[in-house]
């Protein structure tokens, strides 16, 4: 009998406790029901701990343009691009997937070999959800479990389903108990909802904002105007408002998903808006809070494109697997080095080191609810080395550096912004928004093949059910099989984005006012496919 080795899943913020065994053969999920917040329950993605670990297209070796090459071989490449580069010419990433302490010793690596040019390239919106409006508390489990009154904003039972019953319990442990959802797309989540809010996509902080406004009138805001620039009639932002006004204890949670929404960055301060003007507690459903850099993504983009850039180092165990819209600016750079879990189907320029998943190392961080200290649950995989290794072996001596802090706004600034933002012009062709699916971790479970199309929306193009329909985008083309559903409105259509090759169809923009990186959702022509 195997003994069960006990960590915390790194797939989300809910902090779940989990076993790992293995019994000489494969490594298997244990359910630990003992222990909170989760109580042994786990989602799709918690149970694929042990899919992770024993992955087939685990990453074992360095690979030079698709090559296996030796890791002496890598080394000593990496230090003739070095000598090749100035200082100022070489860019640090970080991304997801690294403990705080491999945060800091990739600050401190940036530091060592002598760049300022230290950013922050995890795109996910979510990542906003990490700053925070001065004047709100954080919520915590009890919260949760005492609110009568919640306003979920984005799919959070799809981000965190297990935070999901939590909510569920608070929903129906009262009949007095109210949910409200604000959201683009009906999800399931919506369909608890004792009022759903759908909103045109990208516009819910629009939505949000005009709550705030409805909740404090001293706030100024043009509530009719936001009104009908998400789409929405006044009436239900009112109710909403009255809702979660009268309840004593309540809840304001977000969850920002990739290709869903438009100002990442104002979607979670007008949340936390809403939760200051109302007196509730909020929490920031995310899959990770990966701090600010030095320089941010859009700096790092236009240096690319001024040629100022010639060696990249991005650390991060899924980079640049999860982000194939960034991989043609990225070709402009001469010199190329990348950490990852896995290898991929395509073959990616440039040096490419394996380094152990999160299951595999120690390391400290926080969850919505606590800190916690995770402990490998297996050995890593033969021929990985670890950020510290890599670092080390690179730049000689490592200490233990810093990143950037938790970015805080004040409510005249989230005003001056909210003020500078300006509604999008409206163009022909359909709205592609992305889905994530509680089952969704790469294409572990579902290849997500299908595109979801209002039933106005098929018969315009006399698809039905099953169909083949291409859509086209600024960046790429996809087929995919269709299925009719009123979950999304006319005009708009949905593709799960934890399948890569779906998320080429997206690409990143920035803000004018802020300038940060966004993946919103993108115009789409489509088409069916003729038999």
């Amino acid at each position: 009998m195997s003994s069960i080795r006990k960590t915390v899943c790194d797939f989300c913020l809910n902090g779940c406790n989990l076993g790992v065994s293995f019994d000489g053969y494969q490594y298997r999920v244990e359910y630990l029901t003992g222990e909170a917040p989760n109580f042994g329950r786990l989602c799709p993605r918690g149970n694929s701990a042990s899919i992770v670990i024993d992955h087939p297209k685990r990453l074992c070796y360095p690979l030079l343009d698709g090559k296996e090459i030796s890791w002496q071989q890598a080394m000593e490449l990496i230090g003739k691009w070095r000598q090749s580069c100035r200082s100022d010419e070489i860019a640090v990433v970080y991304s997801r997937g690294l403990t705080e302490e491999e945060l800091g010793i990739v600050a401190d690596f940036a530091r060592e070999i002598g760049t300022g040019n230290l950013i922050c390239g995890y795109l996910e919106p979510d990542r906003y959800l990490g700053y925070r409006l001065e004047g709100v508390r954080s919520a915590n489990l009890d919260d949760v479990s005492n609110s009568r009154a919640i306003l979920l904003v984005g799919d959070v039972f799809g981000v965190s389903p297990v935070a999901a019953g939590f909510i569920l319990n608070a929903r129906y442990a009262d009949r007095t108990s109210r949910l409200v959802v604000i959201d683009s797309i009906r999800t399931k989540q919506a369909g608890f909802a004792h009022l759903f809010i759908q909103v045109r996509p990208g516009t819910e902080y629009r939505a949000l904002a005009a709550v705030a406004g409805i909740l404090d009138p001293k706030l100024k805001l043009d509530v009719d105007r936001l009104a009908a620039e998400c789409g929405v009639d006044r009436l239900l932002l009112e109710e909403a408002a009255a809702i979660m006004k009268s309840a004593p204890n309540g809840l304001v949670g977000a969850a920002a998903s990739f290709g869903r929404v438009s100002n990442p960055l104002l979607h979670s301060l007008c949340a936390q808006l809403v939760a200051l003007k109302a007196d509730k507690p909020f929490a920031g459903f995310a899959e990770a809070f990966v701090p600010e850099g030095k320089v941010s993504f859009g700096q790092f983009y236009q240096q690319i494109a001024q040629g100022k850039i010639r060696l990249v180092f991005w650390f991060g165990g899924l980079y640049p697997y999860s982000y194939p819209e960034v991989l043609p600016e990225l070709s402009k750079i001469q010199f190329r080095v990348a950490t990852s879990i896995f290898r991929f189907n395509y073959v990616l320029p440039g040096l490419l080191l394996p380094v152990p998943s999160e299951f595999e190392k120690a390391g400290q961080g926080g969850t919505l609810w606590r800190r916690v200290v995770r402990e490998p649950v297996a050995n890593p995989v033969s021929g990985s080395r670890t950020i510290a290794e890599i670092c080390a072996a690179i730049a000689g001596r490592i200490g233990a550096g810093s990143t950037g802090e938790t970015l805080r706004f004040s409510l005249e600034r989230i005003l001056e912004l909210l003020a500078a933002d300006r509604k999008q012009a409206e163009s022909d062709g359909y709205q592609l928004i992305g889905e994530r699916l509680a089952i969704g971790l790469g294409e572990f479970f579902d290849s997500e093949e299908e595109i979801l199309l209002n039933p106005a929306d098929a018969r315009k193009l006399e698809a039905k059910d099953g169909d083949v329909v291409v859509v086209k985008s600024q960046t790429a083309e996809q087929r995919f099989g269709v299925k009719v559903s009123i979950a999304v409105p006319a005009g708009v259509a949905a593709v799960g984005v934890d399948a890569h090759k779906n998320r080429r169809l997206f690409s990143v923009k920035f803000d004018d006012a802020t300038g940060i990186a966004t993946i919103p959702p993108a115009k789409v022509e489509i088409w069916r496919v003729q038999e």
